[in-house]
C-alpha cells in the first residue's frame, strides 16, 4: 500500500520481471516461474514502456499482463484459475489495484465485506500454493500507526499475510518500506530509486529501530 504516485506500480512491476527471469530482489533470493499481472490501471502501451524503461530487454516470456478483469466474487477467481491452468508455472499473481476489483457493499459492515474479499483471494492463494499480492492506497487522514493509514477496515489488514507500506515524500528519490506479517519479524527497508528501480540501501530491523528511538540515558 502506498500513497498516489508513491511508485508502487513501478516497484510491484520489477518485482514481477525478477521473479519471471529468476533474478534477486534486493539480498533476497527467487524462485523463476510465470507470474500474472493484472495491470487494471494501465493499458499494455503504459506497460511495455515502463518495462523498456526498467529492463532494455522489454520483459521475460514468463511475465504475463491483463488489463481488464472481473470483480471478487464476479469472475476474478474464475479468470485466475484458467490462468493457472494454461500456465501451470505461475507462481505470483500482481493485483494492481485492489480498488479495482472489490465488491460493492450497499448496505451492511465494511468490515466484513473488506474481510470476505480478502479472504476469499487468500483461499485462493492457499488452494493453489501461490502469491497474490495486492497494490492498495492509503487513506488521507494521518494515524500514529502507520498501517492503520490503508484504505478500507481493518479486515484488510487482518486477512493478509503480510503488509509492505511505502512511504516517500513527493518529489524524494528515497523511501521507506514498512514490512510486517504473521510469520515474520517486522523490518524497514530503505529504498532509492535509480533509473526506475527501487534499489536497497538499507535494511532495519524492529530492535535497531527501537533502539535508535530509545535515548541510552
Amino acid at each position: 500500500a502506498g500513497a498516489p504516485k508513491v511508485g508502487k506500480s513501478w516497484l510491484a512491476l520489477w518485482l514481477c520481471l525478477c521473479v519471471a527471469k529468476g533474478e534477486p530482489i534486493w539480498n533476497f533470493l527467487t524462485t523463476k516461474g510465470s507470474v500474472l499481472y493484472l495491470c487494471l490501471e494501465d493499458t499494455f502501451n503504459r506497460i511495455q514502456s515502463r518495462l523498456l524503461q526498467i529492463d532494455g530487454e522489454g520483459g521475460s516470456p514468463n511475465l504475463l499482463f491483463q488489463t481488464r478483469s472481473g470483480g471478487i466474487g464476479q469472475g476474478l477467481e474464475a479468470e485466475i484459475t484458467t490462468a493457472l491452468k494454461h500456465h501451470p508455472g505461475i507462481g505470483l499473481v500482481v493485483i494492481d489495484t485492489l480498488q479495482k476489483v472489490r465488491s460493492v457493499e450497499p448496505s451492511g459492515s465494511a468490515y466484513a465485506a473488506d474481510y470476505r474479499d480478502m479472504s476469499a483471494l487468500k483461499q485462493l492463494a492457499d488452494a493453489h500454493h501461490i502469491c497474490i499480492l495486492l497494490v492498495h492506497h492509503l487513506r488521507k487522514q494521518g494515524a500514529e500507526d502507520p498501517f492503520a493509514q490503508i484504505s478500507g477496515s481493518t479486515g484488510i489488514i487482518g486477512a493478509a499475510d503480510t503488509i509492505w507500506l511505502l512511504q516517500r515524500q513527493r518529489m524524494s528519490d528515497t523511501a521507506r518500506l514498512l514490512v510486517t506479517g504473521r510469520d515474520m519479524d517486522s523490518c524497514t527497508l530503505h529504498l532509492q530509486t535509480r533509473d526506475c528501480i527501487w534499489q536497497l540501501l538499507e535494511e532495519e530491523t524492529a530492535e535497531e529501530q527501537v533502539r535508535k528511538a530509545v535515548p541510552d540515558y
